[in-house]
Parts: C-alpha cells; structure tokens; sequence
C-alpha cells in the first residue's frame, strides 16, 4: 500500500488512530528516498525545505549533532 492508498481508504486524519498514524509513518518512510538514506546511513533529518519545487532534506551525521 502507498500513502496515496492509504489516505484513500482512512480518509480524513483527523479520525485516524494512534495506529493509523503509525501505519502511514511507516509508509512514507518507506517510499521516501531521504529518509531511507538517512536510516541507512545513521543520519538525522535536521530540516526540510522546498528550492525550485522540490524538497530538499537537510541531513547530518549522529555524531556530529552529539557533539
């Protein structure tokens, strides 16, 4: 299922669960090239912000923010 599919069929977020919303987390992770790059490279997402139409995800390593 995308989030595109899932949207359609739970409708409305504001009626969604505690569940629902975990599901759809899932999803987007799991088509989102990012944040896929970020949970395989043990990155963090530090923001996120849109440069001519597209979104751009601001990444760094774990380390570097602990330090």
């Amino acid at each position: 299922m995308t989030p595109v599919q899932f949207r359609d069929q739970y409708g409305d977020s504001d009626t969604w669960t505690t569940a629902d919303f975990e599901s759809y987390e899932h999803l987007v992770e799991g088509v989102d090239p990012d944040i896929a790059r970020a949970t395989r490279d043990r990155l963090i997402i530090v923001g996120r912000h849109v440069h001519d139409g597209r979104v751009v995800v601001g990444l760094a390593p774990v380390p570097l923010l602990a330090a």
